[in-house]
């Protein structure tokens, strides 16, 4: 590929594994940098979840599913949920019933004593399947750290300013508690896990992870059909679609949701965007 091309990378199940990014992706991102591209994370993560190291290997960052903007030290895009909309989102769980949630800022992952019992539970049991990835030299990022490293306990959720939503074990469909709230809020709800049919996110409907790319492109000038995007979710779609080069993951809601992609990459754990990137004849 010629010209200098920027390229938007999501970060769990894309460029990371379980929160680890593996040696391969570290040093295919040097290469592709080196070689003169820009490469940002697109995550739905909030920015308080994203790992320093990993930040600092990229040129900047798309935090909460495009609410949250970043290149170098300059911040561009931090949407969040009006007052009296973030009120009425809290109000509208809270009233659902006694269930594991968290509201997502840039700062910080707040959540009740319900919601950190929950994700410790869950990090517990990880550990003991195994399914986590362990920390190797030359890999980036603390796994499971990260999500407790964010967390903050407050009794209080009524006055949090917070991007996005994450909830698990709903009474109800994350689908029909974003009916409840209103048409400026959009479910998201998760596609695998155990509890797959009644978790999810809450996200602004305005905003998706293809605005902050357009805020990154217009910010260094680089045109959207030089832009390369990287997702496996549902939530890197719009992302996707909206790109010149679009790369989503084999096997993937993405790859089942795009019928004419650049290149169909391999996941993480098969080091497969250092295969993509060289494949694209960007390093």
């Amino acid at each position: 590929m010629s010209g200098q091309h920027a390229l938007f990378l999501d970060f769990d199940g894309t460029l990371a594994d379980h929160g680890i990014v593996p040696k391969a992706h570290v040093d295919a991102l040097a290469r592709v940098r080196e070689a003169g591209h820009l490469a940002f994370l697109c995550t739905g993560r909030p920015h308080s979840l994203i790992p320093r190291d990993v930040e600092m290997a990229l040129d900047g960052v798309i935090g909460s599913a495009g609410a949250y903007v970043k290149v170098g030290e300059s911040i561009l895009e931090d949407s969040r949920f009006p007052a009296h909309l973030a009120r009425r989102t809290v109000d509208t769980l809270l009233a659902a019933g006694d269930f594991p949630f968290v509201l997502e800022a840039p700062e910080a992952t707040v959540g009740n004593a319900t919601a950190e019992q929950y994700i410790r539970e869950r990090l517990a049991t990880s550990f003991r399947s195994g399914t986590v990835s362990q920390k190797e030299t030359g890999t980036l990022g603390q796994g499971s750290a990260d999500l407790l490293g964010a967390f903050e306990r407050h009794s209080d959720l009524s006055q949090v300013s917070f991007a996005k939503v994450v909830a698990w074990r709903c009474p109800v469909s994350i689908t029909e508690i974003a009916r409840s709230i209103g048409p400026e809020v959009r479910d998201m709800p998760y596609s695998i896990g155990e509890d797959q049919d009644t978790s999810g996110e809450l996200q602004l409907s305005a905003i998706d992870k293809i605005d902050g790319v357009k805020r990154v492109l217009e910010h260094t000038g680089i045109p959207l059909e030089r832009a390369v995007g990287f997702g496996d979710g549902m939530n890197d779609v719009g992302m996707l679609r909206g790109v010149g080069v679009p790369v989503p993951v084999e096997g993937s809601d993405a790859s089942r949701a795009i019928s004419d992609p650049a290149y169909v990459m391999s996941g993480p754990r098969e080091d497969g965007l250092a295969d993509a990137l060289e494949k694209l004849g960007l390093v």
